[in-house]
């Protein structure tokens, strides 16, 4: 049994180093200039949720790996019966993080929302 999770472990860790991204500094609201804005407000909020829904799938991948875990090193059928529930879970919290993240992206690329897009520009009121 000890033998399990130490395998098991050890092919976790050999992992990690996928999860240390890199990403550039500044985020995509380096450019916006005028704090206020809606349109840095919508920027700042964009620059938050790109933090976190990596997160969020890191803990949801770290407890459908816990449920695994419990699942195969249990040997009462209760403590198999929640292992699996958490499996589970974990794979739908998954399914609903990535949905979730590939409509956005769908609606960033539909209306030109995106890095590295030509945004339309916001029309001003000239100072007289």
């Amino acid at each position: 049994m000890k033998k399990k999770l130490i395998v098991l472990s050890s092919s976790v860790l050999s992992f990690m180093p996928l999860i240390a991204l890199a990403q550039p500094t500044g985020g995509r609201c380096s450019s916006v200039e005028q704090f206020g804005t809606i349109q840095s407000i919508i920027c700042k909020i964009g620059d938050i949720l790109d933090i976190i829904i990596p997160i969020l799938i890191i803990l949801a991948v770290v407890y459908f790996i816990w449920g695994v875990i419990t699942y195969f090193i249990s040997d009462d059928e209760e403590a198999k019966k929640k292992g699996r529930d958490r499996i589970i879970y974990g794979i739908i919290g998954l399914v609903v993080i990535v949905a979730v993240w590939g409509l956005v992206g769908i609606v960033n690329r539909t209306f030109g929302l995106g890095v590295g897009t030509n945004a339309p520009i916001t029309p001003i009121t000239p100072n007289y």
